[in-house]
């Protein structure tokens, strides 16, 4: 390490990874990752922007779990891993992912939008989709802007979403204010 770098006061560090960087982190495959977090050695990753991502805090207490549990690993090298300040572990990957103070602005003009707007013809079309099928919970493949304003406006929220990360199943369930909408909406007129 370098002597003229001095690691003085300890910062959590506040960066997100994506699944396959957070698992290159921890040191397992993306696979055994994915179990690790179903068996919640891992914690759960946050959503941002639609996305899957792990605080880099939260993996270094996950990493020394895992070295910790690895069985062909002398006691020696758990004891030093865990023992480690921060700022002498390893670097974690870079990730050019994050969202910047840009998209945090565009997200917040954004909800202003949705929020000053009416209903537009697709978020119509979505909530009749609802009343057509009469259920309250729809799954699709993709991500839909209309689906992102009906959740703006509180009429649908998101309960689950499944991989490929570029093309999910998303699972979406109307709120009390979606059903009252969706109740009041006409029937579409056949043409």
């Amino acid at each position: 390490m370098n002597e003229n770098i001095a690691c003085e006061e300890y910062e959590p560090d506040t960066r997100l990874v994506d699944r396959r960087r957070a698992a290159a982190y921890v040191g397992v495959t993306a696979g055994r990752f994915e179990q690790l977090v179903r068996d919640s050695v891992v914690p759960p990753p946050v959503m941002v922007d639609n996305k899957r991502r792990w605080p880099m805090a939260l993996l270094d207490v996950a990493k020394d779990a895992v070295v910790g549990s690895v069985p062909g690993l002398p006691p020696v090298m758990a004891d030093v891993a865990t023992e480690a300040r921060p700022c002498e572990r390893d670097p974690a990957p870079a990730s050019h992912e994050l969202p910047d103070q840009a998209w945090f602005e565009q997200r917040a003009r954004f909800v202003q939008r949705v929020r000053r707007s009416l209903l537009s013809g697709n978020e119509i079309r979505l909530l009749r989709e609802f009343k057509l099928l009469k259920q309250n919970q729809i799954s699709m493949f993709g991500y839909y802007g209309s689906f992102e304003a009906l959740m703006v406006r509180g009429y649908i929220v998101e309960i689950d979403r499944k991989p490929p990360s570029s093309r999910p199943l998303v699972t979406y369930r109307l709120t009390d204010r979606g059903e009252q909408v969706v109740s009041a909406l006409k029937d579409e007129p056949v043409v």
